[in-house]
């Protein structure tokens, strides 16, 4: 009876997504089905509605489930939806609220600029919940309860970054290398993707200790990371203790754009040039036992 009464509530859910144009739906559901309607604004403007269903006798799956789920029926080229199992949806139904669970969205923008999410209604909760928007990409949990949530995004699809979350399982950690914390200086955005290999411009023996900040630690002091930024030559210092050791650095400036990579180090340490100047950086730092996800500020250049 409770899929057959979801299953009515996808047939006459109209879901329309078009440039300067948002739509609402008027939808009579179940109270044994929790709803979560969404909002998506799009940097041109379009707008587009989503929907999670929680079924409180786990009739529905995190996977694909008859009934339960509503496949986007023509993909636009910027939008917002689901991902279950690689494919587009507009409806995602799945079982009872978990709020442990996290569920990922594609989000596809030809247009660079500010991107919103927004929840415009919580329907037959009997509890308070948290919800969230989970970027992974900076590891941080943004609450969207009562707040929407804007991110300004380059044009491309993003496919494994943002998550609706209920439990902020994480906290976001950012370090600042310096006590100049009113530095105006902006990014450079228009940074390109920079492959690296252990090259001589990285050399250890470059480095000279008048020319370094502080170090920041990481707090987990079995792995025993330790980053610094040489000044004068724009570049970072990672090292690892113990019997840990570095295997890759991926660095990104704050919009998501990769500025440097660095593969195949297996060394307890490593440099990274930076080859253009980005205040505010993050650090996926790959070693033999864990991915380490950081966010620094450095410090103004003199």
């Amino acid at each position: 009876m409770r899929k057959a009464t979801l299953l009515l509530l996808l047939t006459f859910c109209n879901f329309i997504f078009a440039s300067n144009t948002t739509t609402t739906s008027n939808i009579d559901s179940d109270s044994s089905i929790q709803i979560i309607r969404l909002n998506y604004t799009a940097p041109n403007s379009a707008s587009r509605e989503l929907l999670l269903a929680f079924t409180s006798d786990n009739a529905a799956t995190d996977g694909v489930d008859y009934g339960y789920d509503a496949t986007v029926s023509s993909p636009f080229n910027n939008d917002l939806n689901w991902l279950i199992e690689d494919n587009r949806y507009v409806i995602q139904g799945v079982g009872a609220f978990d709020n442990n669970k996290q569920y990922l969205f594609g989000l596809y923008n030809e247009f660079s600029g500010e991107a919103t999410i927004e929840i415009t209604s919580l329907e037959d909760f009997d509890t308070d919940i948290d919800i969230y928007i989970y970027d992974a990409l900076l590891n941080t949990y943004t609450s969207v309860k009562d707040t929407a949530y804007t991110v300004t995004l380059d044009a491309e699809n993003y496919t494994d970054r943002f998550y609706i979350a209920f439990n902020q399982s994480e906290e976001n950690t950012t370090d600042e290398t310096t006590d100049d914390t009113n530095d105006e200086t902006t990014d450079d955005d228009n940074t390109t993707a920079d492959e690296d290999s252990n090259t001589d411009e990285d050399s250890d023996d470059a480095t000279s200790e008048e020319d370094t900040t502080d170090s920041t630690e990481d707090t987990n002091t079995d792995l025993g990371l330790k980053i610094k930024y040489i000044k004068g030559l724009n570049q970072l210092k990672i090292s690892v203790k113990n019997n840990n050791t570095i295997s890759s650095v991926i660095v990104y400036n704050n919009k998501g754009a990769v500025l440097k990579t660095k593969q195949n180090i297996n060394a307890k340490k490593t440099n990274i040039r930076l080859n253009r100047r980005n205040k505010r950086l993050i650090l996926h730092i790959t070693t033999n036992t864990k991915t380490i996800i950081k966010q620094i500020v450095l410090p103004r250049r003199d």
